[in-house]
Parts: structure tokens; C-alpha cells; sequence
């Protein structure tokens, strides 16, 4: 798997989708699934944007509905879902969590989610010489870090398959 970076805008200044940039990610994608990131949230007319990305071959759209939140921009998600029917899946994201993404999903019809599932460790390591640092902050602590949490997943898939 090809991980493609682009770094241009993919809006214009209006905030509409810019389509020859986007064109360009299509054309170097050559073939493989593309998403649109959440510069979808800002667009000023989310249903033509989402036109205008089926028409220039986007597999997906990443988005919290134009909100904060996907909890938050519900109502929207539920709206592109429909709109988007299976001309392009609509990837809902941020703020889902396993105490609110099963009534997410069954009150938006929506067939994939994006979440996090990261749990805190201590790395035990640090407690010697807790005074160093290593890269100047204090947040996080150096004596912390996310890792995926195999759990938190098991729990979601456990939530979704009822």
C-alpha cells in the first residue's frame, strides 16, 4: 500500500472544493481509494461539495457533519448519507466513543465509522530519573503514551454487531 502525501489546499479561498487540485489527487491515487478529509466540514454547500466529489472519483468523505463533532453534526451525516447513496461512502468521524457509537450508527444508518482507540500507558522507565526530559514538554508526561487499545476495539465491534 502507497501512502500518497499532497500538500496543496484542496479548497479554494471561498472555501469550495478546489477541483483541479483534486483532479491531481485522482490522477496520482491512479486507481487506489481516496478520501476527502474533513476540509469537507467547511465547505459552505455541503451537498454540492459532496456532488462535485463523486463526480471527481473520491471513494469517501471523512467528516463530523460540519460540526465539533459527529455526535454534534448528526443530522448532517444522516442527510449526506442518504444523499451520497452508494455513489460515495461517508466516513463519519470525531468524537465517537464506545459509550455513544452503537446510537451513532443506528440512528444514522451509517456502515463504517472512524474513532479512536487509544488507551494510556506508563512507561515505567521514566520513574529513575523523572526530572529529564526529552522533548521539552511537560505535556504529555515522558512517563506516558497513547497505544492503540485491542480492548476499546473489541468492545466498538462487540457494540456494533448486536
Amino acid at each position: 500500500m502507497h501512502n500518497i502525501q499532497y500538500n496543496g489546499r484542496l479548497l479554494t479561498p471561498d472555501g469550495t472544493v478546489d477541483a483541479e487540485r483534486c483532479k491531481r489527487i485522482i490522477e496520482l491515487a491512479q486507481g487506489r481509494q481516496t478520501v476527502f478529509h474533513r476540509a469537507f466540514d467547511i465547505t459552505p454547500d455541503p451537498l454540492k461539495a459532496l456532488d462535485q466529489l463523486v463526480d471527481l472519483g473520491f471513494s469517501r468523505v471523512l467528516t463530523s457533519g460540519q460540526e465539533k463533532s459527529a455526535p454534534e453534526g448528526i443530522k448532517l451525516i444522516s442527510k449526506l448519507i442518504v444523499h451520497a447513496g452508494d455513489r460515495i461512502e461517508i466516513l463519519p468521524g470525531s468524537g465517537l466513543r464506545p459509550h455513544n457509537i452503537r446510537a451513532f450508527v443506528e440512528q444514522t444508518k451509517a456502515t463504517q465509522v472512524h474513532f479512536s482507540a487509544f488507551g494510556q500507558r506508563l512507561d515505567s522507565s521514566m520513574q529513575n530519573r523523572p526530572h529529564i526530559t526529552f522533548c521539552g514538554a511537560l505535556r504529555p508526561p515522558e512517563d506516558q503514551y497513547d497505544l492503540i487499545d485491542r480492548n476499546i476495539i473489541q468492545s466498538v465491534c462487540q457494540l456494533l454487531s448486536r
